[in-house]
């Protein structure tokens, strides 16, 4: 099953790579922006009002970019489906709904966090818990953040282990990247270097989640069926 997630993934990606690389890297930059306005970033101390403002600011204007990972999830999963692509479609999150797709993002941020903070290995699992989270907020819009989260748990329930080998190959960039954030002195350069590493690795990881999410969807439904 593995290898056929791969194969397919590998197929609508096929012509469309390069491009989904340039949308990658654009999203990227989009979060990073508002972290470059907090003073914090280029390793200021923060001891006046205005640089306090300042550093707020920044900090909520990163938060209110957070939904471009699920428009750059929706696209993915329109190019898994072999459906026309805009650069537009990124920005849809933020013209319907909006407050609903930032509400899930900082839930699915949150939680991952709490978990990691508890133990590493949770903290992974529920990033794969979660994985379906924006894919579902796509196909059911009429689901609340919470509800989208709990759906992608439960079709993420005896699959967790298959995404993990899913997306392995492309574990190591993303530890090299988190490496460099990590030990550069230089925050600014460790910041863009981890930034590179996640654009590089954002459309193979999502397209393999994407293609994932259209089996486990058509599983769960047919058990929704059968059980009604």
């Amino acid at each position: 099953m593995i290898q056929t997630w791969n194969e397919r993934a590998h197929k609508a990606l096929k012509g469309k790579a390069g491009l989904l690389l340039i949308w990658s890297f654009a999203c990227s930059v989009m979060l990073e922006l508002g972290l470059m306005a907090d003073p914090t970033y280029y390793g200021l101390t923060v001891e006046s009002l205005p640089l306090t403002v300042l550093s707020l600011g920044g900090i909520l204007v990163y938060i209110a970019l957070y939904p471009v990972n699920v428009g750059y999830s929706w696209l993915i999963l329109k190019t898994v489906r072999d459906q026309p692509i805009r650069w537009s479609d990124v920005f849809d999150p933020f013209r319907h709904r909006y407050g609903k797709h930032l509400l899930a993002t900082i839930l699915v941020i949150l939680f991952q966090v709490l978990w990691t903070l508890l133990l590493v290995v949770p903290g992974i699992i529920k990033y794969f818990s979660y994985a379906f989270t924006y894919f579902i907020l796509r196909d059911e819009p009429e689901l609340s953040a919470t509800e989208a989260i709990t759906k992608s748990r439960t079709m993420m329930r005896g699959r967790k282990w298959d995404a993990f080998k899913l997306i392995l190959p492309f574990v190591p960039m993303y530890l090299v990247g988190l490496t460099f954030y990590i030990q550069l002195d230089l925050v600014i350069l460790g910041s863009w270097i981890f930034l590179v590493a996640l654009a590089l690795i954002r459309p193979f990881i999502v397209s393999r989640f994407a293609v994932m999410y259209e089996d486990a969807r058509i599983e769960y439904d047919e058990q929704w069926n059968r059980s009604a």
